[in-house]
């Protein structure tokens, strides 16, 4: 359960929690499947802001086209608005955090979620748990280690 609590909370919170305007119909990636080329931050924005833009955003629809081919075409995403305008930011060359920067310059309106009192709570929890945990499996293995050496000496 403390993993669950863990990686919803990681859902919830974090780089790439923003709520965009109703504005905002539909953003589109397109990037290569194999990394070389510039792919490297395009494919980690898909992997760790595009699952929270989602969680905080389930209205807008988001689409990934792993189909652009390394050295020949860019790394795009697209940003659909309600009058039939679109956005587009070259995402070749630029790292995660990058790319999310340019969502927020170009939606100005979106704004980022703020962690509240019971979700700063919860955090310390789990790191205190983490903290008990990596505690009590040092203190394991200093056991095993030497039950193992008497085993090794009786015999």
């Amino acid at each position: 359960m403390r993993k669950l609590a863990g990686r919803l909370l990681d859902l919830r919170l974090g780089s790439g929690a923003v709520v965009l305007p109703k504005d905002v119909q539909r953003i589109h990636l397109r990037f290569a499947p194999r990394i070389e080329g510039g792919h490297m931050g395009p494919r980690k924005f898909w992997r760790q802001e595009l699952r929270r833009l989602k969680y905080h955003n389930p209205g807008v629809a988001m689409t990934v086209d792993r189909t652009a081919v390394n050295g020949q075409d860019d790394a795009m995403l697209s940003i659909h608005w309600d009058e039939e305008k679109v956005d587009t930011i070259r995402m070749t060359g630029l790292n995660n955090k990058e790319i999310m920067g340019e969502v927020m310059k170009r939606v100005p309106s979106a704004f980022e979620v703020e962690a509240t009192e019971e979700d700063k709570a919860e955090m310390r929890n789990i790191e205190q748990l983490a903290a008990d945990a990596e505690r009590v499996r040092a203190k394991s293995s200093a056991h095993k280690a030497l039950l193992k050496r008497e085993k090794e000496l009786s015999v």
